[in-house]
């Protein structure tokens, strides 16, 4: 059996430089499939991507204190509780 040592050497170095462009753009492809996979991809793929930024928005919601986000112009609700109580006090 004679084989082409170059044609497997050749092989080996397409199959490494695919490889390392995938790894390289990795982020990207993650990015492209979670923002706009379900709007492309076949069903359980576009449910799994639908599923899976409605869980990285409902994580990144629930890390902000709602009350942080509901609070007055100057984000001072604790401060004008303790005004509130000094006042009451006097």
């Amino acid at each position: 059996m004679n084989v082409n040592i170059k044609f497997l050497n050749g092989f080996g170095g397409l199959l490494k430089n695919i490889s390392i462009k995938l790894v390289q753009f990795f982020p990207v492809y993650m990015i492209v499939f979670v923002a706009y996979g379900d709007k492309f991809l076949p069903s359980p793929l576009s449910d799994f991507s639908a599923n899976t930024r409605n869980t990285i928005n409902g994580t990144l919601m629930g890390a902000f204190n709602e009350d942080m986000l509901q609070n007055d112009k100057y984000n001072n609700k604790k401060s004008d509780k303790v005004l509130e109580e000094l006042e009451k006090q006097k």
